[in-house]
């Protein structure tokens, strides 16, 4: 079931889909992780994030994310959202598609939901 957690990542993918960085960064916690899929290394803080997505803004174009079998659960202030991504961009020149079921780990943060782990394993078509 979608909920308050899936809206925070779809607005995070609208933002990113617009090569936002900004707007796609105020959505991460200061102590995020995730996996750069690229060079398939973990980013451990909002620091290497950010300079992960300040760069793949400038390489990445008509990126387009669709978030499907959205399942998630809250307990109080943290909450995981799982769900299978279908994504399209272009990167280099060259057309990608990406099929992955992913994980997202939020927590409240003064009233706002921020995410702590993003963690997506793009699997073979």
């Amino acid at each position: 079931m979608a909920g308050k957690l899936a809206a925070v990542v779809q607005d995070m993918f609208d933002a990113l889909e617009r090569n936002d960085a900004d707007k796609t960064l105020t959505h991460f916690a200061s102590d995020t992780q995730g996996i750069d899929e690229i060079s398939r290394v973990w980013m451990r803080g909002l620091d290497k994030l950010e300079g992960y997505i300040r760069g793949l803004v400038t390489q990445v174009s008509d990126v387009r994310s669709e978030l499907k079998d959205i399942h998630e659960v809250v307990w109080g202030d943290a909450g995981v959202l799982t769900f299978w991504l279908e994504q399209d961009y272009t990167l280099e020149g060259e057309r990608h598609h990406i099929s992955a079921p992913s994980t997202t780990v939020l927590r409240q943060e003064k009233g706002q939901w921020k995410i702590v782990l993003f963690h997506s394993a793009p699997l073979p078509e």
